[in-house]
């Protein structure tokens, strides 16, 4: 057998599934469709026909050793011509004249025999190149059609591979190995002034096609020759700085223990870490259960299109490189330099070595780490066992049920439903796309609905089909085809995933350490999370990476739940649930399917505990039957605060701005506001009341009056007082609980707004009066430390001021006597703890929603009761036997006070009270007015008023006003004239009686004798006679 029949059946047993030789197949094909090269084969058959019909080998034996130097021996032999060489020195020595003669003999027949010579080193050079093939086994499946019929013409095939670059087919081969050779040949035959003109290369006896070809080859060894001497100049520059980026490389990796076979095998295999959830005492909570399915798939088990798909987009040079990319790596490596951010740059192997051995963490000590894990895994995987377990290992987003999947095994049958073996074209193209960004891509959010938007994960199975195109995977017409199938028609439809038998608490932890990583990575990422928070599809994409990382890296969560009180609050919750209010059932149909549900309405409640100095929620109630309602009506659920914004939003920040103190009077009289489409808004009190009075803001405030609130909030807006600042300070969500457009309606005084705070915002919030009017940030996690124990996240928020210890001080004694003396009464009776409560009540419209909120220096506790409304709106109805609103809200929010005092009376503070500090005053006013004794014109008439006195609380910065007869907050000239009216009557009234008081005491005199006003009658003012000027009145 021929050596190259021998190389044809060694290449024809090449495996057909090989990477590397369907690679090179994909090269050569690429050769085969040049029309240059399929012309320039051509052409080298033709000249092989001719050799095969010339003189034997001998003529170019005598003319090989004819052009030998004289001092051959001297000169090292190629080892492609050393048979040829020991071919002659074996022959007898020729005599002198013997030499003579074969000169000239052979001297006649130099051109022929050079052509001969030159195809003898071709062909010699040719069976070189077969045996290193065959040596590294490396020779591609696809080959030209014709050189798969003959030796000769499969030896032209990989000649013209070793000189693709040379498309001439008239200039020689130029192996290194021969180059002296063919040199020398080539100079001989130039140089042959004898020879004939027919057998010289002449260029004009080349055709047109030859010219271009011979033009063109000139020009690629001119280009070759100057990047030949670029790359010989980089490489001396790169030898200095090569030694010192691969000193820096070592440093990096001086201290890093190079882990073995089983230990790599093991971190590839690790799918994920649980993380564990703890009370403040340390004590676990529960363990995180993993939201990630999936399933192991076996390599043979998965489409081609997938493997290759991941492959082209990916890392196209994944079965060639040695585990790492150097160009790649370089490029990622000078983008770090220049931007301080790495991105692109690894290759499969990297990118499974840091899924599974190192962190993301952008720095050069990770990236040295990853580079030599990478080389480690090559050395001891397959690059099958690499590709599978990337394919396994990797996160593909969520399927139809809201699930995080993970392995192509689960992506396939949770976004298709297909095995990874019945996927199409697109579908692979789309599932191996999903792994760069799978939150970004994926199809479906958390709850297994179809996102709305799915341009970026087309957009991305896109790249990918190109990506397979560009590598000759499919053909172009594939590719044009795949551009304009539908893929979101194969996404398969939502399904209900089974439910978690957890509890609230796990819920509300869960849900809360959830925002905290994603405030995290928005920061990591140079984000803001004001403007993730504003676009949803940006934030759920947030929100999904943050759940796949707390339910898989092992992170330890620590709370500032106090085991014994959450417990407490929750049996007192659970036996209190029954006498909250009645219960609801029918029957819904809903208006598109025409689908029945029963259903059972419960009064729900949501109660929050706060310590007010660190905002740690010491515990909470988010309902009461879990395993039928999962809503968390403490963290997660937004209602209308009704009365409860009143301090917040409007007397603090009026007290704060000098608008108003505890002493001024407003109008509680009836008015009409008018929006500008032309609707109107006539408000009242409680009980469509209006009591054409004049109040206190300190008696409007205890008695929650409507009208004198809206009053004084008209007039904060009047004069510019920022109140959505205020409660950005005070910690609300100002995209979704209280925005810019409900604090622009003069409704929002009385808590009419869009959508509402939670119950642990408003009694956070609330808390602030409790703690000198500073906020305390209200938290729930108080740690998060990853597997390594490293702390990611700690909350230690610096206070923030909202209020100044004055105007702060004034709104407790204000709130003092909500529960003292006005609305909150019925709580204080109830109390069993004592202490310094301040507070505040709420009723939404209509009954809708009850609040009571309280607190003393120590402790805020807020609680909320109402129905979720999920079929049809409820409210309370009073005639159902469980007594009037304030009694259901308050008997129950003093029951959780009473039975926490119980167990941990130190966390009440009832021994404490709230301090008075040396800014605010007392100063003696006069009741009616809110302001110190004065003189006013009335009726042509300066009056003296001074009467009905009483004392008051002000800041001594701003002192209790003298009066003037516009004396009160936002009052129209209606009300004055009301007001001043009443005024006026009461005197002419208290002068009549007055009048009436000295007649029966006089005639009781005349009886007596006894006189009592005066000893001299005469100067008494007479009945008739004109009041003076001065008047002293009381009112």
């Amino acid at each position: 057998m021929t050596d190259s029949s021998k190389h044809q059946d060694k290449k024809q047993s090449t495996p057909i599934n090989d990477p590397n030789n369907r690679r090179q197949a994909i090269r050569q094909q690429k050769r085969i469709q040049d029309p240059q090269a399929v012309a320039a084969i051509q052409r080298r058959l033709e000249r092989i026909k001719q050799l095969e019909k010339m003189d034997s080998t001998d003529q170019v034996e005598k003319s090989f050793q004819h052009r030998q130097p004289q001092n051959s021996a001297q000169r090292p032999q190629s080892s492609l011509n050393t048979h040829t060489v020991q071919t002659h020195s074996n022959k007898p020595k020729l005599t002198e004249q013997e030499k003579l003669n074969r000169q000239a003999a052979i001297q006649k027949k130099i051109p022929q025999t050079h052509q001969n010579t030159q195809s003898k080193v071709e062909i010699k050079s040719d069976e070189r190149l077969r045996q290193k093939a065959q040596a590294n086994q490396r020779m591609p499946k696809i080959t030209i059609q014709k050189a798969q019929n003959s030796d000769k013409e499969l030896r032209d095939q990989e000649s013209y591979q070793s000189e693709e670059a040379i498309p001439n087919s008239k200039e020689p081969f130029k192996n290194p190995s021969t180059k002296k050779q063919t040199r020398y040949y080539s100079k001989h035959k130039h140089s042959d002034k004898k020879g004939s003109k027919d057998e010289r290369y002449s260029l004009k006896d080349l055709s047109t096609e030859e010219k271009v070809a011979f033009a063109f080859s000139v020009a690629t060894n001119l280009i070759k020759r100057f990047f030949v001497f670029i790359l010989v100049a980089g490489i001396l520059v790169a030898g200095f700085g090569g030694g010192v980026g691969l000193g820096y490389f070592a440093s990096l990796v001086k201290d890093t223990q190079p882990p073995s076979r089983d230990e790599i095998a093991s971190a590839l295999n690790r799918i994920e870490q649980q993380s564990t959830l703890y009370y403040a005492s340390k004590e676990p909570i529960a363990d995180v259960r993993s939201d990630v399915v999936r399933s192991v798939a076996k390599l043979d088990d998965i489409s081609p299109y997938i493997k290759e798909g991941l492959i082209s987009i990916e890392d196209q040079n994944f079965y060639d490189h040695p585990g790492v990319n150097p160009k790649s790596t370089l490029r990622a490596i000078l983008q770090t330099l220049l931007s301080g951010t790495g991105t692109g740059g690894s290759t499969l192997t990297q990118q499974l070595v840091k899924q599974q051995l190192l962190t993301n963490d952008v720095t050069f000590f990770r990236k040295a780490n990853e580079i030599l894990l990478a080389l480690r895994v090559e050395k001891y995987f397959s690059k099958d066992e690499i590709l599978a377990s990337y394919l396994n290992v990797s996160p593909f987003g969520r399927n139809n049920k809201g699930e995080n999947i993970a392995g192509i095994q689960e992506a396939a049958e949770g976004i298709f439903g297909k095995k990874p073996s019945e996927v199409n074209l697109n579908q692979a193209a789309f599932l191996v796309g999903l792994p760069q960004s799978p939150y970004s891509y994926t199809p479906y959010d958390q709850y297994g609905h179809m996102r709305k938007d799915h341009s970026a994960g087309i957009q991305r199975m896109k790249d990918v089909l190109f990506a397979m195109y560009r590598n000759q995977v499919i053909d172009k017409a594939s590719y044009e085809e795949a551009l304009k199938y539908d893929i979101t028609k194969d996404f398969i439809a939502t399904k209900a995933r089974t439910p978690e038998r957890q509890s609230y608490l796990y819920q509300t932890v869960m849900n809360q350490a959830i925002e905290q990583i994603i405030a995290l990575n928005v920061k990591k990422d140079g984000n803001q999370l004001e403007k993730v928070h504003e676009d949803a599809e940006w934030y759920q994409s947030y929100y999904q990476e943050a759940e796949q990382e707390l339910r898989t890296s092992g992170y330890q969560v620590y709370t500032t739940i106090e085991k014994d009180i959450y417990d407490q609050m929750q049996e007192t919750a659970a036996a209190y649930k029954d006498q909250l209010g009645a219960s609801f059932d029918g029957v819904y149909t809903d208006p598109t399917t025409g689908e029945e549900t029963y259903f059972v309405e419960k009064v729900q409640t949501g109660v929050v505990a706060i310590d007010n100095a660190t905002g740690r929620v010491l515990g909470f109630v988010a309902g009461t039957d879990y395993e039928n309602n999962q809503i968390d009506h403490a963290f997660g659920m937004h209602r209308s605060p009704g009365s409860t914004i009143k301090p917040l939003a409007v007397y603090g920040p009026a007290i704060e701005n000098n608008i108003i103190t505890p002493a001024s009077i407003i109008p509680d009289t009836a008015f009409t506001e008018t929006y500008n489409d032309g609707s109107q808004w006539s408000p009242t009190n409680y009980g469509n009341q209006i009591s054409n009075q004049f109040y206190p803001a300190r008696q409007s405030l205890a008695w929650s009056y409507n009208i004198p609130t809206i009053r004084i909030y008209q007039e904060m807006r009047n004069q510019g007082v920022p109140v959505f600042d205020y409660l950005q300070r005070m910690g609300f969500d100002t995209q979704h609980s209280y925005t810019e457009t409900d604090v622009q309606n003069l409704a929002f005084s009385i808590g009419g707004v869009n959508k509402g705070p939670t119950v642990f915002e408003q009694t956070s919030a609330f808390s602030t009066f409790a703690n000198g009017g500073t906020y305390a940030k209200g938290h729930i996690i108080d740690e998060i430390k990853d597997a390594t124990g490293k702390t990611l996240f700690k909350a230690d928020d610096e206070p923030v001021r909202v209020f100044s210890e004055d105007s702060n001080y004034l709104m407790v004694d204000m709130l003092r006597d909500v529960n003292n003396l006005g609305t909150g009464q019925i709580a204080k009776s109830r109390l069993t703890t004592g202490g310094d409560w301040i507070a505040k009540t709420g009723t939404s419209e209509n009954g809708k929603d009850l609040w009571y909120i309280g607190a003393t220096p120590k402790i805020t506790i807020g609680a909320w009761m109402g129905y979720d409304n999920q079929y049809q709106e409820f409210v309370f109805n009073l005639n159902d036997g469980f007594g009037s609103e304030a009694q259901r809200s308050q008997s129950f929010w003093a029951q959780i006070v009473n039975d926490l005092f119980a167990i941990r009376p130190d966390i009440i503070g009832a021994d404490q009270s709230f301090q008075q500090p040396d800014s605010v005053i007392r100063m003696t006013v006069m009741e009616k007015t809110g302001t110190q004794p004065g003189n006013i014109q009335m009726g042509g008439q300066v009056l003296q008023v001074a009467s009905g006195l009483k004392e008051e609380l002000f800041k001594a910065s701003y002192p209790a006003p003298i009066l003037t007869e516009h004396f009160m907050i936002n009052a129209s000239p209606s009300d004055y004239q009301l007001f001043w009216g009443n005024f006026m009557r009461q005197i002419q009234t208290e002068r009549e009686s007055d009048n009436n008081e000295s007649k029966k005491e006089g005639e009781a005199e005349d009886e007596t004798g006894e006189t009592s006003s005066s000893e001299n009658p005469e100067q008494e003012i007479p009945d008739n006679t004109q009041a003076p000027p001065e008047t002293s009145a009381s009112y």
